[in-house]
């Protein structure tokens, strides 16, 4: 019975982390074709893009990939990897981040970001991107502890 109520608080922690990203994410197609382009967060709020943002993201790609990528970007905050960095997850997703930092894209499908790369890519997706945070380690890291003792 303990286990499972720890279990159920360890789920609804990743939960209440996580409320602000959405339920499910837009492609670019749909978003540049809404008048006020957003998308409803797991806690019932509206998230807006900014036109200017999909526009350039649309610049980007050709026209074909724009009913494949969804948006927002996540950027998955990952403590196992280390302060300061962060995961991106999809090849379209790889291929735009790289692509506006400057870096070679080589068919990547997860990348491994960090602090100034963050940065600049907030700097110019303000509202394309969104983070999200990965508990995973820290919840096994307590399991490994509860384990010993």
């Amino acid at each position: 019975m303990e286990k499972e109520l720890e279990e159920l608080l360890k789920a609804e922690l990743l939960r209440y982390a996580n409320k602000h990203i959405p339920y499910a994410r837009k492609t670019l197609k749909e978003l540049l074709s809404e008048d006020f382009p957003h998308i409803i967060c797991r806690d019932g709020s509206r998230h807006y893009f900014h036109r200017k943002e999909l526009e350039y993201l649309a610049s980007l790609l050709p026209r074909e990939a724009w009913q494949l990528i969804r948006l927002p970007i996540l950027i998955v905050l990952s403590p196992e990897l280390g302060e300061g960095a962060a995961v991106i997850n999809g090849n379209l997703e790889c291929y735009i981040v790289c692509k506006i930092l400057g870096l070679k894209y080589e068919g990547q499908s997860r990348m491994i970001i960090y602090r100034p790369q963050i940065a600049e890519l907030r700097r110019k997706l303000r509202t394309a991107t969104q983070y999200a945070l990965s508990l995973k380690s820290l919840l096994e890291k307590s399991e490994e502890l509860e384990a010993r003792f």
